[in-house]
């Protein structure tokens, strides 16, 4: 039987990028075999109405697809409930689904790469999702395309439906398991210390956000994520239309040509330590530290930029 697989998009304000988002993804041949669906969120003022009229006018005009469905949203929802919704509407819907954030360039092989893991890993249920983005690492000495690690990469990455029916969104639930279950923040903090600190920021209504649930949802139910060996994407978001992204742009990282179409996905207990050790060194203290005082450094040097402006 045929499952029901589809592109989703999600997008606010920022035009020029989607426009070089899309377009790297139509270098793909698969899209004009596959349905996209567009998750508009709606602007909070008046002064984000024109980049979100902008960014819909777009879309109104993308072909290339097999169908191109839109969920232009009459309202703002925020970034972490906008996409609640619509992940909701994608497992409600679809048996797989692939997901693209507006600010992401991806390869011309980043859709065979994610489908073909699909088929791989559908059946192993400690897998969560696979990711195409990884942050350079060396791999000289390993033989596959794929590795297996433990924290969720929001990059550009793919999922089947039903992992994701006992995730935890509710506030007071999350709130609960920092109050009532021992070492919860310790557990999260395993795979990068700035995951206690952002679980903190969201419940406390400091950022808007998705991931790090999913990731509480990883950590809490030992399950693995599959990282490729090259990257298939590369964010291009850290700047000052980005919500929840700033400052130290961490995430350069060299990206697949796009030529390979064939792929070696390893087994889903294969673990290699040194790989999981590279994985995670930007999460590690020293490197959060560091990215940290300079991004406080940016910021002290726009306000004095844009105090001498006024």
């Amino acid at each position: 039987m045929e499952r029901k697989i589809i592109i989703g998009v999600f997008c606010y304000s920022r035009a020029n990028k989607l426009k070089r988002c899309i377009s790297s993804l139509l270098k793909n041949p698969e899209c004009s075999n596959m349905d996209i669906v567009f998750f508009s969120d709606g602007y909070k003022g008046e002064a984000d109405k024109p980049g979100v009229l902008e960014t819909r006018d777009h879309i109104n005009t993308i072909t290339g697809f097999r169908n191109v469905i839109k969920h232009f949203r009459d309202r703002n929802f925020s970034t972490g409930p906008n996409f609640q919704d619509g992940l909701k509407f994608l497992c409600d819907n679809y048996d797989e689904f692939i997901i693209v954030e507006d600010d992401l360039i991806v390869s011309a092989n980043y859709i065979k790469f994610l489908m073909d893991g699909l088929n791989f890993y559908r059946n192993k249920q400690t897998v969560f999702c696979l990711t195409a983005y990884v942050y350079p690492i060396n791999v000289s000495h390993y033989s596959y395309d794929t590795i297996i690690y433990k924290r969720f990469c929001s990059y550009g990455w793919a999922g089947w439906s039903d992992r994701f029916t006992n995730v935890i969104w509710d506030p007071k639930e999350l709130q609960g398991m920092i109050d009532h279950s021992p070492g919860f923040i310790y557990r999260l903090n395993e795979e990068g210390y700035d995951l206690g600190r952002m679980i903190k920021k969201q419940l406390s209504g400091k950022i808007s956000t998705w991931d790090v649930q999913l990731q509480v949802h990883v950590s809490e139910n030992y399950l693995k994520v599959v990282y490729p060996v090259l990257s298939k994407v590369n964010n291009i978001g850290f700047d000052e239309e980005s919500t929840n992204t700033f400052g130290v742009d961490f995430l350069k990282t060299p990206l697949d040509s796009g030529v390979n179409r064939t792929f070696k996905y390893c087994d889903d207990d294969l673990i290699i330590n040194d790989l999981q050790r590279q994985i995670k060194k930007p999460f590690g203290l020293k490197a959060l530290i560091i990215r940290q005082i300079v991004n406080r450094f940016i910021k002290a040097t726009r306000k004095i930029k844009k105090a001498i402006k006024q």
